[in-house]
């Protein structure tokens, strides 16, 4: 018999939640196949990618932007938001770090897209 998909339970949620940056967006599903279960998490995000910077601008100009990006989203009740940065843009990583940014990615991956319609 073909299972469905379920939420997960409380008790499953808790094995991985340390490494699933789950908040209130956030659903968890499950699907039961034979003796194990994989699981999903499926988030509603507020994404700003890609941001282009023109290659000119220096650290300080970048940060204006970004800071007047951050003004525009909370401004609109966001608690949080995404975003992407190249693994060989290093001082920039190192930048947006100390102000506060965290890091999700443990290794380089790549990004997909899948249009459902």
């Amino acid at each position: 018999m073909i299972k469905r998909l379920r939420a997960a339970t409380p008790e499953e949620i808790e094995k991985f939640k340390e490494t699933s940056d789950l908040d209130p967006t956030c659903v968890v599903v499950a699907l039961d196949m034979n003796s194990s279960t994989a699981f999903a998490v499926i988030r509603t995000a507020i994404e700003v990618d890609p941001v282009l910077f023109p290659p000119e601008w220096n650290t300080k100009m970048k940060a204006i932007f970004v800071r007047d990006i951050e003004t525009f989203l909370t401004a609109k009740g966001a608690i949080s938001y995404y975003f992407n940065v190249l693994c060989s843009e290093e001082e920039w990583q190192k930048n947006i770090k100390h102000w506060g940014c965290e890091q999700l990615s443990v290794a380089p991956e790549f990004r997909f897209k899948r249009k459902l319609f």
